[in-house]
C-alpha cells in the first residue's frame, strides 16, 4: 500500500513538473525571429550574435562565478567560440520550431524544448550529425535559446532558474554520417 502511494506521488510530481503549454501567437512571432536571426549568426559565424540569444541572467551567474565584467565575458565567449568554430564548416543548421513542445515548469515559466539538427564537417572531413533539443525561455520580455546538450550548460540553467530542478530534458545524438 505504502509502495502503491509512493509510486502515485511520484507520478503526480513527475505530472505537474512540466504542464503542455499553448503559445501565444506574439511568442512564436518572436521565437521565429529569434531562431531566424541565430541561425543566420551560426552559419555566418557571426559569434557575438551567437551570444546574444543566451539569457542575460545566465551571463550574469557565468561573469559572477569568474569575477570578470560581464562586457568581457562576452568578448571572450565570442572569442572562444570563434576558435572552436573556424576549422569547422557548418554544412546545416536548423531548429524545428514547427516540432516543437511547449509547456510550462511547476512554477509557471513557459518554456519549449525545439528539435534542433547540425550537420558539420569537422577538420578530419569527417560529416556529423548532432539531433538535440534548444531550450527557449522568455526573461525579461524577450525569448531567448539555451542549448541543453551537455550537463553542464543544464546545472547553469538550474541554478540560475530553479523552477527547472524538476525538468527532465531529453539528450541529445551524434553520429558520423560521411
Amino acid at each position: 500500500m505504502i509502495r502503491t502511494l509512493l509510486v502515485a506521488a511520484a507520478l503526480f510530481v513527475a505530472a505537474c513538473a512540466a504542464s503542455t503549454y499553448t503559445l501565444p501567437a506574439e511568442d512564436r512571432a518572436a521565437i521565429t525571429a529569434r531562431i531566424a536571426s541565430f541561425e543566420r549568426a551560426f552559419v555566418n559565424n557571426d559569434t557575438t550574435e551567437i551570444i546574444n540569444v543566451i539569457p542575460p541572467r545566465m551571463i550574469t551567474a557565468i561573469a559572477a562565478k569568474g569575477g570578470v565584467p560581464e562586457a568581457d565575458l562576452r568578448r571572450e565567449m565570442a572569442k572562444a567560440t570563434q576558435r572552436v568554430t573556424q576549422n569547422v564548416e557548418v554544412v546545416s543548421f536548423g531548429m524545428a520550431l514547427d516540432q516543437a513542445r511547449f509547456m510550462t515548469t511547476s512554477t509557471g515559466r513557459p518554456y519549449g524544448l525545439i528539435p534542433t539538427q547540425t550537420v558539420i564537417k569537422s577538420p578530419t572531413g569527417q560529416t556529423l550529425q548532432s539531433n538535440n533539443n534548444t531550450l527557449a525561455l522568455e526573461d525579461g520580455g524577450k525569448w531567448h535559446l539555451i542549448r541543453i546538450d551537455e550537463e553542464r550548460q543544464i546545472n547553469l540553467l538550474r541554478e540560475v532558474y530553479p523552477e527547472f530542478d524538476g525538468v527532465t530534458f531529453p539528450e541529445g545524438t551524434t553520429k558520423v554520417i560521411g
